[in-house]
């Protein structure tokens, strides 16, 4: 690949419209350092120094995308308790469109994690969410809301986290109307790993965790390769990503190849938020037809430079985009 066509590809994303749909998540990261065990119980104790509060899940995927789609608009859910909804707006990339649903006396979901500050390791984390169904009223309104607009749209990047927006009647809504679905299903201790791509029964892209795969397929010692190729066939789905750590990603077509993309070194500093940036650069890539190589290329880059980054302190923008990937292949 020549690469001034790939730094085209980048610029030619403006033309797209992008339609976010997903859970909001706040990351709140409390500093501390370590004081030892406590004297009276066999638990940690840790002194308090600061704390900084970061817009994620579906929130950071919008801002991801804004600085490349043409036009971003966002539909995510907040509480009517601890809305945060002022910290939200803030935060959002001015060009980012919103519509905001609200769950009936629950809290803007919120995560809350303990750093060293010495190490940067995380030592715990606490949700404070309401994961409920939610009551039909409320699941009707985000159903009619989401019809009414979906079709005006190029790509629908679907970041559900399985914290209660994606009911099942808005997954068969966005499977029936979408025009182009993108889908992330992140399995985490929220959610108990029961949130899979399974509960999607079509789509055209998905990125996942290599963890999350093997969730769905229930198979957690054979090679990838065949789980990836099935689920893809399975799911109808026109390219497939697994992310894989350190070791890069993994991609199938069913109309061409399984293809494998190495991962780029970067100075790590957090991880959470990676695969967000990743989905948000990747799928916009699927969307515009690219081939599958590009598509893991741009996602990895997206990824390297969200791992250098606290929480989601920032977004990826593209002119950092740009100067890795000059960076990477000259």
């Amino acid at each position: 690949y020549r690469l001034d066509d790939v730094l085209d590809h980048l610029e030619r994303m403006q033309d797209l419209k992008v339609l976010v749909i997903g859970d909001t998540i706040l990351d709140e990261y409390q500093i501390t350092s370590t004081l030892g065990k406590s004297s009276k119980d066999p638990i940690l104790a840790l002194k308090y120094q600061s704390c900084e509060l970061y817009a994620g899940g579906a929130l950071a995927v919008a801002n991801h995308v804004a600085d490349f789609a043409g036009e971003v608009t966002l539909m995510t859910m907040l509480g009517e308790k601890e809305r945060h909804e002022d910290f939200i707006r803030e935060k959002l990339n001015a060009k980012v469109e919103t519509h905001f649903f609200t769950r009936p006396n629950g809290p803007t979901t919120l995560k809350r994690r303990f750093i060293d500050s010495y190490s940067l390791n995380k030592v715990m984390e606490i949700y404070v969410m309401d994961d409920s169904p939610l009551p039909e009223s409320v699941e009707q309104e985000i159903c009619t809301g989401l019809e009414e607009i979906i079709s005006g749209y190029d790509l629908v990047l679907t970041a559900d986290f399985g914290h209660g927006l994606i009911s099942p009647a808005v997954v068969d809504l966005l499977v029936e109307k979408a025009p182009y679905l993108a889908v992330n299903t992140q399995a985490n201790a929220g959610n108990r790993g029961f949130n899979t791509i399974g509960k999607y029964p079509r789509m055209d892209f998905f990125s996942l965790a290599e963890h999350e795969l093997r969730l769905e397929t229930r198979d957690q010692i054979n090679e990838l390769r065949p789980l990836l190729i099935e689920t893809g066939d399975r799911l109808k789905t026109k390219i497939c990503l697994v992310t894989q750590g350190s070791r890069g990603c993994s991609l199938y077509n069913p109309a061409s190849e399984f293809v494998r993309i190495p991962s780029f070194q970067s100075n790590v500093v957090d991880r959470v938020g990676a695969g967000d940036a990743l989905l948000s650069i990747s799928s916009m890539a699927a969307c515009m037809g690219l081939h599958e190589e590009l598509v893991g290329f741009l996602g990895n880059i997206a990824g390297s430079l969200a791992v250098q980054i606290m929480g989601n302190d920032r977004a990826i923008d593209k002119q950092s985009m740009r100067k890795y990937i000059t960076a990477t292949m000259k």
